[in-house]
């Protein structure tokens, strides 16, 4: 969510995938279309840098020769600024103040410089299609939907932990992080939204198909205000009102 209040979505359905500015209303309050002439841009993850500024990823290539890497989107000019070419199709995006870290298909987690844009990678991190990602207090938290999995590791690849229950998570994918260390990730298959302690070790469901969600596909958390936002797979969006006991 920006500092006015708009919510930036990423819409990869159609032969122009775009970002789409929603304001509290549900209402447009515009569009920004990311293909040139020249470059073919995909969209499947946004991740705010600041309130001028969004890094979007590609996702599945939909025609031929679309470009592979991340997208930095200025928000002012609604233009594509830069684009920073990976080795394959990048889908979950986080930002932790310092670098974009990028879950990239059959790959090691990528960490792009917000600098020099130098890239770096993770160890024993390989992720599949679809994956998602978060960080916090130097932690790197990320979704396998093949093998539903939720993982914690440190930026060495040191592993922390995995969270694997198919009985109650099936198919993560979107996944966030609120400023407690505590972690909510949606299952699309289970259709439901957990939140893991930060230890990995105790979860409680806090969402599900009685609240609206139907195959949701991602999710973020508004520290500042309490907010958590799921987005379904069809489209539709729901912003719930969270509280810690």
């Amino acid at each position: 969510m920006t500092q006015k209040g708009l919510f930036i979505f990423t819409d990869t359905y159609g032969s122009e995938e775009k970002l789409e500015a929603i304001n509290g209303q549900g209402k447009t309050e515009y569009t920004i279309k990311l293909s040139t002439p020249s470059r073919i841009y995909g969209a499947f993850d946004a991740e705010l840098l600041n309130d001028n500024t969004v890094a979007v990823t590609t996702g599945d290539p939909f025609v031929f020769g679309q470009c592979r890497g991340i997208s930095v989107v200025d928000l002012t000019s609604r233009k594509v600024i830069k684009f920073i070419d990976l080795p394959d199709c990048s889908y979950g995006i986080t930002h932790d103040g310092n670098s974009l870290i990028c879950c990239v298909t059959n790959s090691k987690i990528h960490v792009v410089s917000c600098t020099d844009y130098s890239i770096t990678t993770v160890p024993n991190t390989i992720v599949p299609r679809l994956s998602y990602i978060s960080t916090n207090a130097g932690k790197i938290y990320f979704t396998n939907p093949e093998e539903n999995r939720v993982s914690c590791c440190l930026y060495d690849g040191k592993h922390v932990w995995d969270f694997c229950e198919r009985k109650v998570l099936e198919q993560p994918h979107g996944i966030t992080v609120d400023d407690k260390g505590y972690v909510f990730v949606v299952g699309s298959t289970s259709c439901n939204v957990l939140v893991i302690s930060p230890d990995g070790k105790r979860y409680k469901e806090i969402l599900n198909k009685d609240n609206g969600l139907i195959k949701p596909i991602a999710i973020s958390i508004y520290n500042l205000r309490n907010h958590l936002l799921v987005t379904n797979e069809n489209n539709d969006a729901h912003l719930y009102k969270i509280s810690y006991c």
